[in-house]
């Protein structure tokens, strides 16, 4: 064998240690992500960002797959559409205001059909949902919405106009491929 043979060797042999040693570190991880939960996993690793990307490689579809956790997530009586925090980052959204944790989604339309069509300001606030960072959809039109604990009842939008909103809001950032998985469990 001459020098440059050797040296190939050399790197070959080594890759394999560190890639065995990263691996081992991965199995780590995700045993106490099984066994301690998402939210203490995330915390000791700086984040649900820093867990998925070392675990995942970043594939946030895979930390849904693995841990049974959906990234889009609507509630059952279909009133309420949530985003894991993780999926909020990877879209980028910006925050609705300096001081705000507040992430803004756009402007969106909703109505009855063959009528006027009303303007919809949507935005994602901080909520929990089984012990887990998610984002809720809320908003405002003119004195109507939801989610926000200034709209009083009868100015709250119904079903049929969230779901109009809702629609627009997974089409506009795609979010179907997110929402299949429908449960916690």
């Amino acid at each position: 064998m001459n020098l440059q043979e050797n040296i190939e060797r050399i790197h070959e042999i080594m890759g394999g240690v560190i890639n065995e040693q990263a691996e081992s570190k991965k199995d780590a991880l995700k045993s106490m992500l099984q066994q301690s939960g998402i939210e203490v996993t995330s915390k000791l690793m700086g984040g649900i960002d820093n867990l998925i990307n070392v675990l995942y490689d970043g594939d946030v579809m895979k930390f849904s797959e693995d841990t049974h956790t959906p990234l889009a997530y609507m509630s059952v009586d279909e009133m309420n559409l949530y985003l894991h925090s993780a999926l909020v980052d990877k879209l980028g959204l910006e925050n609705a205001n300096f001081f705000s944790r507040e992430k803004t989604l756009g402007k969106f339309r909703f109505g009855s059909k063959n009528s006027h069509l009303y303007a919809f300001t949507a935005n994602l606030i901080p909520a929990r949902l089984h012990d887990q960072p998610y984002y809720r959809v809320v908003g405002t039109s003119g004195d109507s919405g939801f989610g926000y604990g200034f709209i009083n009842k009868r100015n709250t939008l119904g079903k049929r106009y969230r779901q109009q909103i809702f629609k627009q809001i997974i089409d506009k950032y795609n979010l179907e491929p997110y929402l299949k998985l429908k449960s916690f469990y």
